[in-house]
Formats: structure tokens, sequence, C-alpha cells
């Protein structure tokens, strides 16, 4: 974990800007292709086109705040790390979808497969165009801020309440004709605990993009929530595994950044005896 974590809290960061203009870019360009399939109606060529490109919104709002600070190197500039954290970032979604799995394969649960990827060609470039779209905004640029004005765990947190609620549109889905209420139940729960894990990996790794990005594009690799919900019980497991693992992530967060606090103190303790 990097001196980084303790960067002075500044009320001018622009961190709450980015969030209104992220939300605000994604659901414009989304909004028609949800609205379509709430009249239960096709969207047009030009709307199913926004809803895919909406997915840059916090990319495009990153350029537009950082652009205007003249911080853009910050947002893109950091990306060598060992290849260690690369990959471990990259299976760490899978990895909780396995144990999940497993465990309820353990009590008598009958999985329909135990692993769930890309299946069509939209779910393939969704893999490259989410995590492109999100991570230099998320991580590149709001973390940094949130865990210089929070801390590294509640400021992780937030920005999953946020990321979580960024995904609104995303929940309208033509099977439902609107909100799907578990779909956006479980968007909202998880995704404050999976943001624990990144920023868990993401300081471990010197807040590399190459992490936060590959972290984003396992969570693509398997795509658990497409599987049956007629025993909830595998979803349920999800998230207690998820929660598990973010729990430990939250306390090795928090464990270091005292640490770090606590280094400069001692040196001058011991320089002045």
């Amino acid at each position: 974990m990097t001196n980084s974590m303790t960067v002075p809290r500044s009320g001018t960061d622009g961190v709450y800007l980015f969030f209104v203009l992220a939300c605000a870019i994604t659901w414009m360009m989304a909004w028609p292709t949800a609205l379509a399939w709430m009249h239960h109606q096709p969207p047009a060529p030009l709307a199913v086109a926004g809803a895919g490109l909406s997915a840059f919104g916090p990319l495009l709002a990153a350029l537009v705040v950082a652009g205007r600070k003249r911080q853009l190197r910050q947002v893109f500039g950091r990306w060598r790390t060992r290849p260690a954290w690369v990959l471990l970032a990259l299976l760490a979604a899978p990895l909780v979808h396995v144990i999940a799995t497993a465990l309820f394969v353990a009590i008598g649960g009958h999985p329909d497969r135990w692993f769930h990827p890309p299946n069509t060609p939209e779910a393939v470039a969704a893999l490259v165009v989410f995590p492109l779209g999100e991570e230099f905004g998320w991580r590149g640029f709001a973390h940094p801020r949130m865990v210089s004005r929070y801390g590294a765990v509640r400021g992780a947190l937030l920005l999953g309440v946020v990321w979580g609620l960024w995904h609104l549109m995303y929940t309208i889905t033509p099977s439902a004709g609107g909100f799907d209420p578990f779909e956006l139940a479980m968007i909202v729960t998880e995704l404050p605990l999976y943001s624990l894990l990144i920023a868990w990996v993401f300081e471990r790794a010197d807040r590399s993009m190459a992490v936060a990005l590959a972290f984003h594009a396992g969570a693509h690799l398997d795509h658990l929530e497409r599987a049956p919900r007629s025993d909830p019980r595998l979803q349920l497991l999800h998230l207690a595994v998820l929660a598990v693992a973010a729990g430990a992530a939250a306390w090795s967060l928090a464990y270091r950044s005292t640490s770090l606090r606590s280094r400069p103190s001692a040196a001058s303790h011991s320089a002045e005896t």
C-alpha cells in the first residue's frame, strides 16, 4: 500500500461533480432503450448504440473533471505492478462464485452449471467495454479522493454505493418490462462489498489501473447472475462468501492504513529521543 492513502483532504477535489456527471451521462444515454423496454417495445438501433456507449459515463466524467484541474495524468498514469496482482484481480470474482457454488452443492443444491462465461457477442463486448468505460472513473479518479476524504474502508464502501446506484438503468430489463427488483437489490448490496475487494488489491498493487481493469474484466468472465433464481440459496451463499471476503479486505485496509499513519509519528519520536 502506498503513502497515497494519506493525501490531504480537499474540498475542491471534484469527486461529487464526477459522481453527478457519471450518473447523468450514463442514465441519459441508456434511457431510450430502458423506456422502450418499459413499453414492451424493441428499442431503435440508435437507442441500442446509446445504451452500449453509456458504459463510458464514468470515463467521460473523469475526463471532464480531471481535465479541468489538469489531473489527467493521475487518472491514467499508474500501471506498473507485479503480474501476480493482475492475475489475482482477474480471478477474484470468479473465485468467489466458485466457492459459493461449491457450498451450494455441499448443502444439496443442484447448480445448472459451475461457470457462466460470456455466451453472446454483447457479453463478450461488455467484458472489454465496461472495464474501460468505468474503471478510469471509479478507481482512477474517484477512489483516491474518497479514500483521502473518508478513509480506506468507508471511502471504498461509499464509492461502492454510488457505483451500485449508477447501474440503475441497467436494472430495467425487457423480461421485467421495468425495474427488476431482484437485480436492483443484488447490485446495490454486492457492489459496495466488491468495492472493498477491489480497493484492497488496488492499494496493494500501488493503485495500478491494470489491476482495476483486470478485476472488472474478471467479474464479466463468470456471470453468476444468469443462474436460475428458482433456488435462492445460491445467491444468498454468494452474498455470504462475498461479505466474508469483503470483511477481510476491510480489516486489512484499516490495519495497513493505521500502520501508515503511525509510522511518521514513531519516526519523529525516535528522532527526539
